[in-house]
């Protein structure tokens, strides 16, 4: 069985290959048609546009089997479709009895009778690229009606350019339109009108969400050179989609900003803790940036999800500069304390080397060493300590009165100018700590403000973002940038 049909398929091919192939329509009179169901005249003119009454009405119909690819980067679009083409030959020799006619008065004619015909000069608007489908012939086909209407249809490929703008990318809007009509032949000698159908079910998923739209009637006309031309086609409105872009930059981007304000908490005293978290977050942004800007299509400025990322940085920057400030005045704080404590041990050594100078009473030469017990913690009395560190002023009964009132004078001096100075220590120590508590309870309040002021400027940066991009961009179609 296999081989028959091989053997059918073989001689068919032969028979078809030896065939003479009839590759003009043919050419005839009212009087010598004979079972021909058409015929053009001997004196048809394929160059003469066929005479009607007004201009020739052109219908276009095509069937869009789906937006095949979308370039964001070329700016063009993509079809695929079957492109119809009808009109009325008015030249067409018509024999209404003969048997070819169909049921419904349709010839199936060949398309080598295209190149003998006239065809209209169609023009697609902003065109890149025609490319009819081929597999042993052209994909197209030619119907002609016993009212002399002529379709023309054929697959094809079509790409267009598209004028898309991307200043409110991936929040933007795009609106391309699909025009076809007359290179040469303006609205008083060709009128074209049409229809389209899309198959939305079969259409491939793409960046975009695709609708086909009529056209508004300030689009089927258009003015050149004083004249005035018609045109139809569809127009292709386009809504990006959304949810990827905000999945992979905008959630994790505004995560990273909220994730700065834990910054607020942690102690300032902290350091590689906060820093190193303020830092990562910065260099991470820096990374989603230099991303985002790879793959997003050109704007005349920055984009919707470019301005976003680089908001984001600013935010997440100024943190880091709230902390550095903080830092800063913890910084100058403690290079005033020490400097204060310099200038405080600087000046009792002064008085014990004069006091050494003028050789003074032994409990002088010790002022230091009993200061900074008592820093440490130890404490004794001053008049106890001066007679058990100096053995020249011990308890000795052999003494005599007079080397007793000395030493006791002696004594009370030492005590009277230690006491002083633990005053004075006393005292810069306590203005100190009351300039580390003022100065703690500054830079603490900077970081509550903080903890408010940022997310509330993140909040209404969102409020003014998402508005502008999609009411002000998307609807009334301004830009600032």
């Amino acid at each position: 069985m296999a081989q028959n049909m091989r053997s059918a398929q073989i001689c068919a091919f032969i028979f078809f290959a030896v065939s003479p192939v009839v590759s003009d329509i043919p050419k005839c009179t009212a009087d010598n048609m004979g079972d021909n169901p058409f015929c053009i005249p001997p004196d048809y003119n394929k160059d003469v546009i066929p005479a009607s009454d007004g201009p020739l009405e052109v219908f276009v119909d095509i069937f869009i089997f789906e937006v095949s690819k979308i370039n964001d980067i070329a700016l063009t679009m993509t079809f695929e479709l079957y492109f119809d083409l009808m009109w009325e030959e008015s030249r067409f020799i018509i024999n209404s009895t003969s048997p070819k006619w169909g049921a419904d008065g349709s010839f199936m004619g060949s398309t080598n009778f295209v190149k003998s015909l006239w065809l209209p000069d169609i023009q697609i608007f902003k065109c890149k690229q025609f490319k009819k489908r081929e597999i042993v012939t052209d994909v197209a086909g030619l119907i002609l009606w016993n009212d002399r209407k002529l379709l023309y249809t054929v697959s094809t490929e079509v790409v267009v350019d598209c004028p898309m703008k991307f200043s409110a990318y991936p929040l933007d809007h795009q609106s391309c339109k699909f025009l076809v009509g007359s290179y040469i032949h303006d609205n008083t000698q060709i009128a074209f009108n049409g229809r389209f159908r899309h198959d939305i079910e079969n259409q491939r998923a793409q960046q975009y969400m695709i609708n086909c739209t009529e056209l508004q009637p300030e689009d089927t006309v258009i003015y050149w050179a004083n004249r005035t031309y018609c045109q139809t086609g569809f127009q292709v409105d386009l809504v990006r989609r959304r949810t990827p872009v905000l999945l992979q930059v905008y959630l994790p981007s505004g995560l990273f900003v909220v994730v700065s304000w834990i910054s607020f908490i942690v102690p300032p005293e902290v350091v590689p803790g906060r820093m190193a978290l303020l830092v990562t977050l910065f260099l991470v942004l820096v990374n989603i940036f230099n991303s985002v800007t790879a793959n997003a299509p050109k704007a005349e400025g920055l984009t919707a999800v470019e301005t976003w990322v680089v908001s984001c940085i600013i935010h997440v920057f100024s943190v880091l500069a709230e902390y550095a400030v903080i830092l800063k005045i913890i910084q100058s704080e403690k290079r005033r304390d020490a400097k204060s404590r310099r200038a405080f041990l600087k000046a009792l050594n002064n008085v014990n080397g004069s006091a050494l100078l003028h050789k003074p009473p032994p409990p002088q030469r010790n002022l230091v060493g009993r200061m900074i017990r008592r820093d440490i913690g130890v404490c004794s009395n001053p008049a106890e300590e001066l007679f058990e560190t100096d053995p020249l002023y011990g308890s000795d009964q052999n003494n005599s009165q007079g080397e007793a009132a000395i030493k006791a004078e002696a004594a009370a001096a030492a005590v009277k100018q230690q006491k002083e100075l633990e005053r004075q220590w006393s005292t810069q120590q306590r203005d100190n700590r009351c300039v580390r508590e003022k100065i703690q309870m500054a830079y603490e309040r900077v970081d509550r403000i903080a903890l408010y002021m940022f997310p509330l400027a993140f909040v209404i940066f969102n409020i003014l973002y998402w508005t502008y991009y999609l009411l002000v961009v998307n609807i009334f179609g301004l830009s600032l940038f």
